[in-house]
């Protein structure tokens, strides 16, 4: 559906090494280096190009959330990053 997120799954391999190619731009937009990196779910929203909604295995018990922009020509952009997070966070749609 355009517009809209689909429901939040695993990644294919194809999205996990994707997602892996920005780690240091949502390292960037975190704050810092991360102690671990495995992206282990996804969303995806259908704009001018797919904006993707990544929580991420920080490592000892914490997580993040990543919205990458990948337009449909160019570099993808990490728009924002939520920190501070748990396994427990639902992975959702967020602002920039």
């Amino acid at each position: 559906m355009l517009g809209g997120t689909k429901e939040a799954r695993d990644l294919t391999a194809e999205e996990k090494s994707f997602v892996t190619g920005v780690r240091a731009k949502v390292e960037e937009k975190a704050g810092g280096a991360l102690a671990a990196f495995e992206p282990v779910q996804i969303r995806a929203q259908t704009v001018a190009g797919t904006n993707y909604f990544v929580k991420i295995s920080a490592g000892e018990g914490k997580y993040v959330h990543a919205r990458i922009h990948k337009p449909l020509s160019g570099e993808p952009t990490v728009a924002a990053v939520k920190t501070g997070l748990a396994d427990a966070d639902e992975l959702q749609y967020f602002e920039a």
